[in-house]
């Protein structure tokens, strides 16, 4: 054997056991890590609605006699909490004198307003609700920014459409499959496989990301989605208030050491670009809101700076919101709900 090869054979078998090495020491010491997963892992999808936990076909039991049913649907900000926002509701209401109503969390995490149309066809209405409230907003707005840059796209639908059971077989990255097989390789060129599996940069290119056209876009969107929401439940004979929810780039005041530190890590791009994005997104929410409401009415309130003037610690990240501040967006909602329950219950 060759000198030459002798030393390849030693390079080659340092190069491995060096590789395995550091492949045990990212398994063992190291967060597994999906270069999709940031907020939340990409999940397992189900049908229509992505991420719900609801499963389809599937409906609450029947009305009992006397009982006013409520769902509130909407993203993380309505689905968890300490407790849930829907569980704040229900006691407000029973504080102030109503008996019989119930109040049902149907929110999904990191859902859009275009998912939570879908969500009150295939999984709200059959469950005979009396009044839907939507709390929303702040997913259609974000994801675009943060994630898939599409307006109106679920949360990292890309990684859905990358599926690598209907890539063509000279395009089938099999390098980097093998490659991503690797802890140590997704920790080390993390940026590396989400450009490559995402395609981000030339989603947003065509999604003309940053601009006032993308921005009008995902207001139109929202606003679109809400007025469909109100004509599917007027078409049932059920009640319809959405509420638009607030992000902590509406407060004027940080206070708390959360609130401060809320940008801290995140990107450059996406960092100087969130304060005048959701500023700007809200205004056109507004107007686009204002144009629907001109061919549909609908009962819509904008609770968006319900916190702007607040002195108080309020968020707990950008879109969520802690119990106190929780608990004043519950009584806010059931000030504006308490004429259709009376109604409703004939009170």
């Amino acid at each position: 054997m060759s000198k030459k090869i002798k030393w390849f054979c030693v390079i080659f078998l340092f190069l491995s056991g060096a590789f395995v090495v550091l492949e045990i020491f990212f398994r063992c010491f190291y967060t597994k890590l999906n270069s999709f997963q940031d907020v939340i892992s990409v999940g397992r999808a189900t049908p229509y609605t992505m991420f719900s936990k609801f499963d389809y076909g599937k409906k609450e039991s029947p009305k009992t006699g006397g009982e006013l049913r409520i769902f509130v649907i909407g993203g993380s900000a309505v689905a968890y909490g300490k407790p849930p926002l829907p569980v704040y509701v229900e006691q407000e209401i029973k504080k102030r004198g109503f008996k019989g109503v119930h109040v049902f969390n149907y929110g999904v995490i990191a859902q859009n307003s275009s998912q939570e149309v879908a969500h009150l066809v295939f999984h709200v209405l059959d469950s005979e609700p009396d009044i839907i409230v939507i709390y929303n907003g702040g997913n259609d707005i974000m994801s675009p920014l943060l994630y898939d840059p599409r307006p109106g796209y679920p949360f990292n639908f890309l990684a859905y459409e990358n599926n690598v059971l209907f890539t063509d077989i000279r395009e089938y990255p099999l390098p980097l499959l093998i490659a991503y097989g690797s802890e140590m390789m997704r920790h080390l060129f993390r940026s590396y496989f989400l450009e490559k599996f995402g395609n981000f940069s030339l989603l947003r290119l065509n999604a003309d990301y940053g601009t006032n056209l993308w921005a009008e876009k995902i207001a139109k969107i929202y606003a679109s989605n809400l007025a469909k929401a109100g004509q599917i439940c007027k078409a049932y004979n059920v009640e319809y208030v959405a509420f638009f929810q607030p992000l902590i780039f509406y407060k004027r005041i940080t206070v708390s050491n959360t609130e401060k530190n809320i940008l801290k890590g995140w990107p450059k791009v996406e960092a100087d670009l969130v304060r005048p994005y959701t500023n700007d997104v809200r205004s056109r929410i507004l107007r686009n809101i204002r144009q629907e409401q001109k061919k549909f009415p609908f009962s819509f309130h904008d609770f968006s700076g319900i916190f702007a003037d607040s002195t108080d610690a309020v968020f707990t990240d950008y879109i969520h919101v802690n119990a106190v501040s929780n608990k004043m967006i519950a009584a806010a909602i059931c000030d504006r709900l308490m004429e259709t329950i009376a109604k409703r219950t004939k009170k």
